[in-house]
């Protein structure tokens, strides 16, 4: 009669919930991942684009309404940077909320592992003392009968 866990659907349950928390987990680092990425895109483009208006301005070609185009661009770009930025903090912050719940996911399920890991002990420590209790029965037994 093998170990019965009475709290196994609960254990099982809680190992569901912590598999689909890191897959959850997974999907916010991919997240932060991507949007460092892009931040990371724009700005080599606002460095690629400040060194060609730094070179078109020092060789004298620049003209009043390119250099006009290149500040206005540069703008756009630092402002999407800036909210890229704030994309790769808010995905930072999902990210850490998801492994935060995937931390007290697998507390919750290791307190019920220890508990039936225990339980376990206790149920073999229990069929180990049945079994003593029995082979010292049965040595008495065989010893009563051949005294008698």
């Amino acid at each position: 009669m093998p170990y019965e866990f009475k709290l196994e659907a609960l254990r099982r349950y809680r190992q569901f919930e912590e598999d689909r928390l890191q897959k959850e987990l997974a999907d916010a680092q991919r997240v932060v991942e991507q949007a460092q990425e892009l931040l990371k895109a724009h700005m080599a483009l606002r460095q690629k684009t400040e060194h060609e208006f730094r070179k078109s301005s020092q060789s004298g070609e620049a003209l009043a309404s390119q250099a006009a185009m290149y500040r206005s661009y540069l703008q756009r770009l630092s402002g999407e940077i800036l909210v890229r930025h704030q994309q790769v903090q808010g995905a930072e912050k999902a990210c850490e909320k998801a492994r935060n719940a995937l931390l007290d996911a697998m507390k919750r399920r290791k307190a019920l592992d220890r508990l039936k890991e225990k339980g376990e002990q206790a149920f073999m420590a229990e069929l180990d003392s049945q079994e003593r209790k029995f082979i010292n029965e049965m040595a008495i037994q065989r010893f009563v009968r051949k005294e008698e």
